[in-house]
């Protein structure tokens, strides 16, 4: 019986090109459930890691849709006990909670996420791995990503032909606009592809959205749709956002000490130094905290470096001190820029 943990992701699984396709939508089903029939327990963000979400269906000589289907079987559950609490049964489209015993339908703005899922399971059911492009040990996610960007892709030319603009597909060019022949942009969540050239007769075709790391090209996410942002962190702004994973990793975001909501670099509502992340209280925080709570959270900030125009604390600065001049090699400040940082 084939079964897979996709929540939460091994780091094998995040070293690979794809995260599991399938991992966004469990992870949405999982939150909905646990919001509904657990919400002390609801999931905050996919690599918390205080959950699991398991799926898998019997193997049989047959593999052929509805044997697939009969068998399939959707789990959650927390991470610190051994017995799964919640399923989906598939078949009645419903939801069992196991250690009750009691069973609830699927919410309706669900269903099109369990069958998303459940057409996957089918798909990959009849993926055959290629022994010579696939080791033993190799991460679910990467024979899944495989499976379901086939799927993505042959979706994208089906639906150009649907609407007269081709007649045909070029099975060379499958990562290939087939009208403008530009590289298609592909979410590495979803795998979904779309054309990215506005000019492009295939463009409006596709409402795909995307939303952008702050982290930019140290996202592991790299390019994520819209549709597959979950959690993550958006400044006060609302001009910056960082997703879940690089929302754990830090950095990139200060934090009022008193209210600890987050700010971006960019933002003029908090100002902190960019090596130590030292910060003083937000505007709000500083009109309604007392003045010995304000004072004891001050930071003093010296001059900008003169390229990233980044400001540093007093204790940096005097730390890093070199004549009259300050300099500061960055070795890794996360956010902070990469040149030599002088301070007057």
């Amino acid at each position: 019986m084939p079964s897979w943990t996709i929540i939460p992701p091994t780091m094998e699984d995040l070293d690979q090109h794809y995260c599991h396709p399938m991992i966004v939508k469990l992870f949405r089903i999982m939150k909905t459930i646990y919001g509904l029939l657990d919400p002390q327990n609801e999931p905050s963000g996919i690599h918390e890691g205080k959950h699991t979400a398991t799926f898998g269906y019997e193997n049989s000589e047959a593999s052929d849709e509805s044997s697939v289907l009969s068998s399939l079987f959707i789990h959650f559950g927390l991470s610190s006990q051994t017995s799964p609490r919640f399923a989906i049964i598939v078949p009645s489209m419903q939801i069992e909670d196991m250690t009750q015993g009691s069973r609830i339908p699927v919410p309706s703005e669900l269903v099109p996420t369990v069958t998303e899922i459940c057409d996957f399971a089918v798909m990959r059911s009849q993926f055959t791995p290629d022994p010579t492009e696939y080791e033993i040990d190799e991460p679910e996610s990467y024979p899944a990503g495989q499976v379901w960007e086939r799927v993505q892709m042959q979706k994208y030319h089906e639906l150009l032909m649907k609407e007269g603009f081709i007649q045909s597909t070029d099975p060379r060019h499958s990562h290939r606009c087939d009208i403008c022949r530009s590289d298609l942009l592909q979410c590495k969540v979803c795998l979904k592809v779309m054309c990215p050239s506005r000019s492009c007769a295939a463009f409006p075709l596709f409402c795909m959205r995307w939303r952008p790391c702050a982290a930019g090209h140290r996202c592991w996410y790299s390019d994520i749709c819209i549709d597959c942002v979950v959690g993550g962190t958006t400044c006060l702004c609302e001009e910056t956002w960082t997703c879940d994973l690089c929302t754990e990793k830090g950095g990139f975001f200060l934090r009022c000490h008193r209210c600890a909501r987050p700010f971006c670099r960019g933002c003029s509502y908090l100002v902190g130094c960019r090596g130590c992340r030292a910060s003083n209280l937000c505007h709000d925080c500083a009109e309604e905290a007392p003045e010995n709570v304000a004072k004891e959270n001050y930071v003093e900030l010296v001059g900008p470096c003169t390229k990233c125009k980044s400001p540093v604390c007093k204790p940096c600065a005097m730390a890093a001190a070199a004549g009259t001049s300050v300099h500061i090699a960055v070795v890794s400040f996360s956010t902070g820029c990469d040149c030599i940082k002088s301070y007057k």
